[in-house]
């Protein structure tokens, strides 16, 4: 065999082995996405599906719930389970869990908590969002809970975490247990400020679910209705700290009107892109929606707008029979006395066309197709070595 037919049956053979690794590289990226739940699905309203286009869809995941007197129906899902980083809506844990613990030490809205310079170290240099509070500032719980909520202050944050438990460690692993408790398994906390840590993540899902547990809760529900607010006089602020919140802010830099949103939490990290948890309150229903990881200030505001325009569109006047994504049967909007168990019949629908059998399809036909090239370089290699003969 002379030193032209090596070269060729090498090259040949690299080519077979190049082709077979990027089909294995294909197909590896297909099964991984799959799962994830790259598919829009809903739920449906009155017997039909509710649409939405997941082309507008400028936020990387999204679960819109909607709630009746407690009853849950999941009515939008897109990569709703993905691990992604929260940023700020961590303080959505903060909050619930603060306010419990300040209960059970039977303090009060008006108790007064002075905040201390270990609250605030480290933030100024972080560029972390802060409510305004300085060191030895004596400062009530509604001051404290305003300023997590409005300003997405990292320094109420500490305060509330430090406060009720004593340390902002042993706040944070009371964060992770009431997360169990809750049923957020894919959701972990490694501070009550959301700033980044690769352990403190959690998904859209998640997150929707919390924000509907805080809305259960007046005073907090109004505390993330609030467009501003003014803290109570100290000596440090004699007249009060100015509040502002982020949904005011990210409307006026992107120029959007979000006074249609009623209220929510907003969160931004390089890492996370921008983030919204917010609810709007429709008839009966209180839809609550959570989108992450959308590129701009104004993608994750027009997501919101966009899907509570179409849920208003689409809901019907008056009761209402709702079907959630995986229910085998409609709900009414006025629910019964015990949740019905989850179904494992799933009734949802695919609004992209998509799937896993398309992708499953396609990864076969790249297998065939690499068989195909496998076969005809073996029947070329052949016919070379029977004419060197």
């Amino acid at each position: 065999m002379n030193h032209k037919t090596v070269s060729s049956l090498r090259f040949l053979a690299s080519l077979v082995l190049a082709l077979l690794l990027a089909g294995i590289c294909f197909s590896g990226r297909a099964a991984a996405e799959t799962p994830g739940g790259d598919r829009l699905l809903t739920g449906t309203i009155e017997g039909q599906p509710f649409v939405f286009d997941l082309d507008s869809l400028q936020s990387r995941t999204a679960c819109l719930l909607l709630f009746d007197q407690g009853e849950r129906v999941d009515l939008l899902h897109y990569r709703q389970t993905e691990k992604v980083y929260v940023a700020s809506l961590t303080k959505l844990m903060t909050g619930y869990l603060a306010w419990q613990l300040m209960e059970e030490k039977g303090a009060t809205l008006d108790s007064q908590v002075t905040v201390r310079a270990a609250d605030l170290e480290g933030l100024a240099e972080l560029n972390a969002s802060l409510a305004g509070f300085q060191d030895g500032e004596s400062v009530s719980y509604r001051d404290l809970f305003y300023g997590l909520l409005i300003s997405s202050g990292c320094d109420a944050a500490n305060t509330l975490a430090r406060a009720t438990t004593g340390s902002v460690a042993s706040f944070v692993m009371l964060m992770n247990q009431e997360a169990d408790r809750l049923g957020l398994s894919r959701t972990r906390f490694a501070n009550p400020t959301g700033l980044f840590d690769p352990d403190n993540y959690s998904t859209a899902e998640d997150m929707a679910v919390l924000l509907g547990l805080l809305l259960d809760q007046p005073f907090l529900k109004q505390a993330l209705s609030e467009r501003t607010y003014r803290s109570q006089s100290t000596s440090q602020h004699p007249g009060g700290v100015p509040m502002r919140h982020y949904l005011s802010y990210y409307g006026e830099i992107a120029g959007i009107d979000s006074s249609s949103i009623e209220g929510g939490k907003t969160g931004q990290l390089k890492e996370s892109g921008y983030c919204l948890a917010s609810f709007k309150t429709i008839g009966s229903l209180t839809a609550v929606l959570c989108t992450t990881g959308a590129d701009q200030a104004s993608g994750h505001l027009s997501d919101h707008l966009a899907i509570y325009q179409a849920l208003e569109e689409q809901l019907p006047q008056g009761s209402v029979a709702l079907r959630g994504i995986g229910q085998s049967s409609p709900l009414p909007t006025s629910p019964p006395t015990s949740r019905p168990q989850e179904q494992e019949t799933t009734t949802e629908t695919d609004q992209t066309g998509g799937g896993i059998t398309p992708v499953i399809t396609a990864v076969f036909f790249g297998l065939v197709v690499l068989l195909a090239l496998f076969a005809l370089v073996a029947f070329l290699i052949k016919r070379r070595l029977e004419k060197e003969l």
